[in-house]
């Protein structure tokens, strides 16, 4: 009796099983939609969750915009309609790699944004000529293996190229961004 009666509530429980599945599986058309509305809803919420600042004022309506506008002080309301501008005027691979650094950006723990932050700072305050030199090394190096960048920067020619400020943010930068 034991072995007939195992055999019953698992003939049962796949009964039920099958019930509730072909329960849950839409029958028409428009079930059909909904479901795939409801799983592009969801991915679309799943992908606002890693968006960038950027890609969120992008998906605003004009009206959206205005009104998050409204809300800033005069002059900061003028340098990020700057910036906007900016980045509208950018080539499409440029914006595309500046999206994929600020990601790079938004995954490092908080004390190393900080710390980022701060270089960013150390960098725009360099003089205006000094800029695109400091720029172009730290590119340089971001593209070198680890070994031949540490011989770079210990190499006489760095050193006398940089101020020891300038050396400093080079080797900080390229701590905190690497490689590409």
């Amino acid at each position: 009796m034991g072995m007939r009666r195992s055999v019953l509530i698992a003939g049962l429980c796949g009964l039920l099983l099958g019930g509730v599945l072909s329960a849950q599986r839409p029958e028409t058309a428009e079930e059909r939609a909904a479901v795939r509305a409801a799983r592009r809803a969801a991915a679309q919420e799943r992908a606002k969750a890693t968006d960038t600042p950027l890609e969120r004022w992008q998906r605003m309506t004009p009206e959206e915009r205005q009104r998050a506008l409204a809300k800033l002080p005069p002059e900061r309301r003028r340098e990020l309609q700057q910036k906007l501008q900016q980045f509208r005027n950018l080539p499409p691979a440029e914006r595309q790699q500046l999206r994929e650094r600020y990601r790079a950006f938004s995954q490092l723990p908080p004390e190393q944004q900080n710390h980022a932050r701060e270089l960013f700072r150390q960098f725009n305050s360099l003089p205006e000529d000094r800029r695109p030199t400091v720029k172009r090394e730290f590119e340089e190096l971001r593209s070198l293996p680890e070994a031949q960048r540490r011989v770079r920067m210990s190499s006489e020619a760095f050193r006398s190229r940089y101020t020891p400020a300038e050396q400093q943010m080079l080797q900080d930068l390229t701590r905190v961004f690497g490689s590409p």
